[in-house]
């Protein structure tokens, strides 16, 4: 598993992007696009918002130079469809939205098969706003902390983020997760993980990290 400084994070030989939530072919997304294969597909993940939204988010990719994209639907697709549709992207995108725990309980089995495969052989996995939280080892919705896919190790990811906002509720998550670490993305902000422990900040780099209990006192 890739580390740098706290991170760690899934192993895969493609780009591993939690960005904050943001406008559609923003600097990260066209930073996402430089890493992309020529001729390979995007996949959209749209479980945390719906169609229209994510079609018209891959119409202003489209419009900015992207590869041919379709949506991806977690929740109403067989089996087959989705490890197809999945484990064939350059790119894939779990898209933002209000529905964070629907994303979440839609990529499992098949889709999460198809997700991982891509992302072992070289894809992208971008996760904005919703899609970057689920990523984590665990995100919020509903107020409460629930379970993540962890492919950012012991993190708490809150995308959105603003400190006047958000920095006294990221410390009362770490006071019951005190091995644990926040992430707080900002509007059109990313940390982009590399197969070779690259950690790169995109975008407007409005990222904040707030450490657990346990970190600082390892650290003293």
């Amino acid at each position: 598993m890739p580390n740098a400084n706290i991170f760690r994070w899934r192993d895969g030989a493609g780009w591993l992007i939690l960005a904050g939530s943001g406008t559609a072919g923003n600097e990260v997304e066209t930073l996402a696009l430089t890493r992309l294969h020529p001729g390979d597909p995007i996949a959209y993940v749209f479980a945390a918002s719906d169609a229209d939204t994510a079609e018209r988010h891959l119409v202003a990719l489209d419009e900015a130079g992207a590869p041919t994209g379709y949506l991806v639907d977690v929740q109403t697709e067989d089996d087959d469809t989705l490890r197809a549709q999945l484990s064939q992207a350059g790119l894939i995108i779990l898209g933002d939205g209000l529905n964070v725990a629907t994303l979440r309980g839609g990529i499992t089995g098949a889709a999460l098969d198809g997700i991982a495969h891509a992302y072992t052989q070289g894809a992208i996995v971008l996760g904005i706003g919703a899609g970057a939280a689920v990523l984590g080892q665990k995100f919020v919705a509903g107020g409460a902390l629930r379970d993540g896919f962890g492919w950012l190790e012991k993190s708490i990811i809150l995308p959105g983020y603003q400190a006047l906002r958000d920095a006294e509720r990221m410390r009362g998550f770490l006071v019951d997760q005190p091995a644990l670490f926040g992430l707080g993305l900002g509007a059109d902000s990313a940390l982009a993980f590399g197969s070779d422990g690259a950690v790169e900040s995109w975008g407007a780099r409005q990222i904040a990290v707030t450490l657990g209990a346990a970190w600082v006192n390892a650290a003293q």
